[in-house]
């Protein structure tokens, strides 16, 4: 497998070239062309798996693409503007919702619960990534690096992928705006480990757009 994160930080795209019969697995939707590659979808892990998938942001369906005898090519987006963070897997890794691209065909995905954001909030899981293998995965604007060795606190929306070997602790901010919505809500990372902080929060580009929605007139 040979590869290239092209036109980061600001509208990263993955290129990607597959030797014959060699396979990526890609979430849903992020496939913006390909070559010489058969893809089959599935809900790996069954039913549930890929409705646990589903509430935690992520596509029901996993989809495999598979090289032909002669290779293939693919190229690969998410769905936020932003970068796109390649990382080799030897163990576990955590995604926030909606971060996972792609991966090697060694590496497994599953949900873990992380506890109550909030009643109108769908982030109550984050993807857990096992095995050994390529990762790839995908963040709104730029991403940070940060290694830490004791305690650090990040904003929940801004927060992309940590390292198992972390422990941490939810809390928000007082209010019930920030309770009911899942705003204000703060990880408390604690030990040794990495992660990826992005540059942009999504949750604070919904509040900008709020008061520009369109509103339903009441007149007939």
């Amino acid at each position: 497998m040979h590869y290239a994160i092209d036109e980061a930080p600001s509208y990263a795209i993955l290129e990607m070239s597959l030797d014959a019969g060699e396979k990526i697995v890609a979430d849903g939707g992020v496939m913006t062309w390909m070559s010489n590659l058969t893809p089959t979808t599935n809900m790996s892990g069954g039913i549930m798996s890929g409705i646990k998938r589903a509430i935690g942001g992520e596509s029901m369906f996993l989809t495999t693409y598979t090289a032909g005898a002669h290779g293939g090519t693919i190229g690969m987006a998410p769905g936020d503007p932003g970068m796109i963070v390649d990382h080799d897997l030897s163990g576990d890794l955590f995604l926030q919702k909606g971060a996972f691209l792609c991966c090697e065909e060694g590496v497994s995905t599953d949900l873990k619960f992380q506890g109550l954001r909030g009643f109108f909030n769908v982030g109550l899981l984050s993807l857990r990534l096992t095995g050994n293998g390529k990762v790839f995965f995908g963040a709104y604007g730029d991403v940070e690096a940060i290694d830490v060795d004791g305690d650090i606190i990040v904003d929940n929306g801004h927060v992309v992928a940590w390292e198992p070997s972390l422990q941490y602790e939810l809390s928000y901010r007082r209010g019930v705006r920030n309770f009911l919505f899942g705003e204000g809500m703060m990880l408390r990372f604690h030990g040794r480990g990495r992660i990826w902080v992005q540059s942009r929060n999504p949750l604070a580009l919904a509040d900008f757009l709020y008061p520009y929605r369109p509103v339903k007139s009441d007149k007939n």
